[in-house]
């Protein structure tokens, strides 16, 4: 049996569980990424797609209730399953990996712990941490515009205001989360380049929104745009014509 391994912060990061409905939302997933449906499409119904993929309907039911969560489809009582938006081509091949179901449940985790972080770092952030913070986000900037690799960068941008609130349990969910993290942002990164350099600056303003808000003491604002970043890249990563 595999053990679980360290992670580059040196904490023990658990194994995680597989979900056989998050299999089957792979699959969909890569259905609707590759252009096998278009909007308004209705789809299999539940036995039908139970058949297809030899599982039974409740872990099909399980999978339709994660895409719909995601507002990718629509379920309406007596008529069906509809396709509801699509997802970017750029998706598909991060479909071959089932965590990616996964990867999207971590942002209602994180809409909860890291919009509160955001208000509390405002609230709490010392001159030191604020100096952290800065450098975070320089090396967040630098890494973006230079078109290096920036996942450690945003990652730790987002670490640095966990600390800001003084409250280590903050870190140390973040820190647990990092995979889940670290898969959406490689996700959504993999989309912007072959996107308008706007979006990429995009992404950057929005980080800068957070750390100016921090900077400036204003936790309610802070906490607004950390919950706007983080709905804007879940779109991103979900909605193709964003």
């Amino acid at each position: 049996m595999s053990q679980p391994s360290p992670d580059m912060t040196g904490a023990v990061t658990p194994l995680r569980k597989r979900r056989l409905s998050d299999e089957i939302y792979a699959q969909i997933l890569l259905q609707l990424s590759t252009g096998q449906h278009n909007v308004g499409d209705r789809l299999p119904t539940e036995k039908e797609l139970a058949t297809m993929f030899s599982v039974s309907r409740p872990v099909v039911r399980e999978a339709l209730q994660h895409l719909q969560n995601d507002g990718l489809i629509d379920a309406r009582r007596g008529s069906g399953t509809f396709v509801r938006r699509l997802p970017p081509h750029e998706m598909a091949p991060y479909t071959n990996d089932a965590r990616i179901a996964q990867y999207m449940r971590a942002y209602e985790v994180r809409q909860c712990l890291e919009t509160e972080a955001a208000r509390l770092a405002a609230l709490r952030i010392t001159q030191s941490r604020l100096r952290r913070l800065a450098n975070a986000m320089s090396q967040l900037e630098e890494t973006m515009l230079g078109g290096e690799d920036a996942l450690e960068a945003d990652f730790q941008f987002h670490l640095e205001i966990a600390r800001a609130t003084e409250n280590d349990l903050f870190e140390k969910q973040l820190i647990f989360l990092k995979p889940d993290m670290t898969g959406t942002m490689r996700i959504a990164s993999s989309i912007t380049v072959g996107r308008p350099v706007e979006r990429r600056n995009r992404v950057l303003q929005e980080h800068r929104d957070i750390y100016n808000a921090i900077s400036a003491g204003d936790g309610e604002l802070a906490k607004l745009y950390m919950h706007y970043h983080l709905v804007a890249v879940r779109k991103r990563i979900l909605d193709q014509s964003d």
